[in-house]
């Protein structure tokens, strides 16, 4: 079913997934241009590491930070794409259809050929990487002072992984060369001050569960494991958050042009869905901002466990987007954001890259903003099909995973409310299967759109939103993704 599932959403989603000859021919050729170069600083003594999961492949990116009396030094290479993929070429044209990487349960269909994603364009340990820098001065607030941008060579030192790092801060174990160990505990020391500051600024802290399916030799599901949230990770996304403002704010301050990543307040009638579900009194509701409804609403869902708050709070904020226009990002509280750190797998930070070098080369910029304007709209509609397209695989395999669960009792928890039926989240598989209107026992139930509930019209009973119930699988359609069922022991 695992090759069924992929090829199955490749057919329905129209994923490039196969590369031409002239593509190939192309990443052969480009792959052994020369890496030094008189304007690309040399920055390979430096003790810089890449720290990625257990499985990377790709490494977009690698750290090093140094504190003295008065500040931190931070340096995050970038693996410069631009470097090798030049616009118009075939390959830029190919990556531009595909947007981003689509990722799989242990598989990717890559944006970039794989002699470039996994090869000569990632920063691997010990060899010799064209970089995109951005040096960042940090005062001992936490606060960014200066920062510039310039192409480098580097030499990353180590590739470490997330778990590595934990176990190295909690003195479990230990990294082995010296430069490294400091750097990370410089890394250590300006994570702590940036965290106070993401706190002070109110930044949203929504941690969804986000699981990883393990699979067996013949590539069924074995376990269903819901990813850890560690320190490591934070080390590595506030340094990567930091490059990617000093990448907004060069270009708002030195271009007529820019490639922003985007996240607009919540649309109001949204927030009055959340307002209802933690019952927010309108007094309280007049002294509070958009920012303010939302921190409190999660506030509330953490302290009580509320999944189904969590739900609905996702439900209410807008997408982030790309585009020209620099509306800042709500969820971050940052008044410019951009995406930058990632060119092997998605397009819009190679789009960044190409910016931020021709301005640093002086040469005009070809690109009107209508046309870089298209390409933010439609790199926001490829990144919308590569969450499909991966979520679509990962729920037929949990689908195929539980056929084996027919008849079975399990606990869920009511995420949506039609009147077709209710939409129960199984919480131990985190995905939703449909308990139809016309499977409800004892009762012919009407749809009330005010209360998102279910009412019974002779008994009076109600399902509604966020209700914990028992339920039982009563079928399966794995490719289909439809999950039946009906309530447990019919109450």
């Amino acid at each position: 079913m695992y090759k069924e599932a992929i090829q199955d959403a490749i057919s329905m989603h129209e994923l490039p997934s196969k590369w031409s000859s002239d593509v190939l021919n192309e990443a052969k050729t480009v792959a052994n241009k020369k890496k030094i170069a008189r304007y690309r600083k040399d920055l390979r003594k430096l003790n810089f590491a890449t720290i990625d999961g257990e499985d990377a492949k790709d490494f977009d990116d690698a750290v090093y930070c140094v504190k003295n009396s008065n500040s931190f030094t931070l340096y995050v290479a970038i693996a410069d794409v631009s470097f090798y993929v030049t616009p118009g070429s075939k390959i830029d044209i190919e990556a531009k259809k595909r947007g981003t990487s689509i990722y799989f349960p242990e598989t990717v269909i890559p944006m970039l050929p794989e002699n470039l994603s996994n090869g000569i364009c990632s920063l691997r340990p010990n060899e010799d990487r064209c970089s995109m820098i951005c040096e960042m001065s940090i005062g001992l607030d936490g606060k960014r002072n200066k920062y510039k941008f310039y192409s480098g060579l580097i030499n990353s030192k180590a590739r470490l992984t997330y778990n590595q790092v934990e176990k190295h801060l909690n003195k479990s174990s230990s990294i082995k060369l010296a430069g490294v160990r400091d750097s990370i505990k410089h890394l250590k020391d300006l994570t702590n001050l940036r965290l106070k500051l993401r706190n002070q600024r109110k930044a949203l802290e929504i941690n969804p569960m986000e699981t990883t399916l393990e699979l067996s030799e013949s590539k069924e599901v074995k376990n269903i494991v819901l990813k850890k949230s560690l320190f490591a990770h934070k080390l590595v996304e506030e340094s990567m958050l930091l490059a990617n403002e000093s990448a907004a704010e060069f270009m708002q301050e030195r271009l007529n042009l820019g490639v922003y990543r985007i996240h607009e307040d919540p649309d109001p009638s949204k927030l009055e869905a959340l307002k209802k579900h933690f019952k927010i009194t309108p007094k309280l509701v007049k002294k509070l901002s958009p920012l303010e409804v939302v921190n409190f609403c999660l506030d509330q869902a953490n302290k009580k466990n509320d999944s189904t708050g969590q739900i609905l709070i996702l439900q209410s904020l807008a997408r982030a987007e790309y585009s020209t226009n620099n509306l800042g990002h709500f969820g971050l509280q940052l008044t410019q954001y951009s995406h930058f750190t990632s060119p092997i797998r998605r397009y819009p930070d190679l789009l960044v890259h190409r910016l931020i070098n021709s301005s640093l080369a002086q040469k005009n910029i070809l690109t009107r903003q209508n046309e870089l304007q298209d390409e933010c709209e439609n790199s926001s509609m490829l990144e919308r099909r590569a969450e499909k397209a991966s979520r679509q695989v990962e729920q037929v395999l949990i689908c195929c995973y539980l056929c084996k669960k027919i008849g079975s009792t399990m606990d869920g928890v009511v995420t949506g409310v039609t009147d077709f039926g209710l939409f129960v989240n199984l919480e131990p598989y985190f995905i939703s299967g449909l308990l139809h209107v016309t499977d409800l026992p004892d009762d012919r139930y009407y749809y009330l759109p005010d209360r998102n509930a279910l009412k019974g019209k002779r008994r009076g009973g109600i399902y509604k939103l966020g209700q914990k119930i028992k339920v039982k699988i009563a079928a399966i359609f794995p490719l289909e993704r439809k999950i039946n069922l009906v309530i447990s022991n019919g109450k």
